[in-house]
């Protein structure tokens, strides 16, 4: 059956952790000979990108002045962290059922880009990857609450419950199923145990990163191009959305790195993506701000003896995916997605959740061994998982496989 072109629906090409990957997987597919192009409301024009203008008529307005006040007098009290209602009609799902014959791939379409309605009105085979949770919750993005595993049912919220009322809406305008797609084992275990979802198609399929690009740099290069000391034990955290959101765990990693201040007095840490201050720790803290440059990240992962991930909740983060390809073991909690880029102790170390002392054990057990034949090793063996499990060709030869058997279908 001949393969129809692929339109990677995403919120943005740039930015955030979902739009990265779909733009890694966009070039993925055209690295594979894939008619692939992407449509994005923001980030940088380029080939085979093509911008989505969002309709500016008078009744998505008023949509938008009516989720901003739900947001505000609901949201804000009833969800923890980010909250989309998909209330606004964008236009979105007219503007891709008039383009020829394609697979709609959606990606992160939150932020106004498509209504619930909407999306049930898309006229193409569609395949969608899930970046959190929110397809199959209720205005949740994350959460550590199970009400989508009911729809809601046994919700104890008093009055107008927004999550029942989101999902609701996702219920009454998805009639036919959408081939899902999760990058983690975890979040493809919720869509098979979500009320709105359980009987949808689903596949694990991990995010993409060209290994070519990212790899191994020398050590010693790498830090004296980032003015650190050669031989310290250097741990690396990325925080990319700031070290305020707490299911990313730096307090988790705070305390963590205490403890192994004492065993290293040594000690240093970068974090990047922070604008934070090194004010309250006993070693030095090296915080580099928004880093967007690829051979800049290298460096620092580069750089690293081990990567810390101590997130409470995380799908597949880009990040994590990152440091394996340059050859820098995890340590974090045996949470989420982490259990797929952690799946044995050969790449890194999965402390108990949410246990501080047992993962400074795994971070101190790391460093340990930083400059010898089993740190060696285990620097190989991150290497090689990122090759065998998130190479560019590997991912996008999976999806290839996906998309004929959704057009079979």
């Amino acid at each position: 059956m001949a393969m129809l072109p692929i339109n990677h629906v995403s919120y943005g090409s740039t930015g955030g952790g979902a739009a990265i990957a779909a733009h890694r997987l966009h070039l993925a597919c055209l690295g594979q000979g894939l008619a692939s192009q992407m449509t994005v409301v923001e980030g940088p024009q380029a080939e085979h990108i093509a911008p989505f203008r969002r309709s500016k008529s008078l009744r998505r307005t008023l949509q938008r002045e009516w989720a901003r006040h739900l947001r505000k007098k609901y949201a804000a009290t009833q969800v923890a962290g980010l909250a989309s209602l998909a209330v606004a009609r964008s236009g979105l799902a007219d503007h891709l059922n008039r383009q020829a014959p394609q697979i709609t791939h959606l990606h992160w379409v939150n932020s106004d880009m498509i209504s619930i309605p909407e999306i049930g009105r898309i006229r193409r085979p569609v395949v969608w990857t899930l970046h959190d949770m929110w397809a199959f919750c209720g205005a949740e993005h994350y959460t550590e609450a199970e009400g989508w595993r009911s729809g809601y049912a046994d919700s104890t919220q008093r009055g107008f419950d927004i999550n029942r009322w989101v999902w609701t809406r996702k219920r009454r305008h998805w009639i036919s199923p959408f081939q899902i797609v999760c990058p983690s084992n975890w979040l493809a275990s919720c869509v098979r145990e979500s009320a709105l979802m359980r009987d949808w198609p689903v596949r694990c399929i991990p995010n993409a990163i060209d290994t070519d690009l990212w790899r191994p740099l020398d050590k010693a290069a790498a830090r004296s191009g980032l003015n650190l000391p050669h031989d310290a034990p250097m741990v690396v955290f990325g925080a990319m959305g700031g070290d305020g959101d707490p299911r990313k765990g730096f307090t988790y990693l705070k305390e963590a790195m205490m403890r192994v201040h004492a065993r290293f007095p040594d000690l240093h840490a970068i974090v990047f993506g922070s604008e934070g201050q090194s004010d309250g720790f006993p070693f030095p803290v090296h915080f580099t701000g928004p880093v967007n440059d690829t051979a800049q990240l290298q460096r620092i992962y580069s750089a690293a003896d081990v990567f810390a991930l101590p997130s409470r909740q995380d799908n597949l983060p880009n990040t994590g995916v990152e440091a394996l390809a340059c050859g820098v073991p995890i340590a974090g909690f045996a949470i989420g997605g982490l259990t797929d880029l952690v799946p044995d102790p050969q790449v890194g170390h999965l402390a108990r959740p949410f246990d501080e002392a047992n993962l400074a054990e795994g971070i101190g057990a790391i460093l340990e061994s930083r400059n010898s034949e089993a740190g060696l090793a285990m620097s190989a063996a991150a290497r090689r998982h990122a090759e065998q499990s998130y190479a560019a060709p590997v991912i996008a030869a999976q999806y290839a496989e996906l998309y004929q058997d959704v057009l079979a279908r």
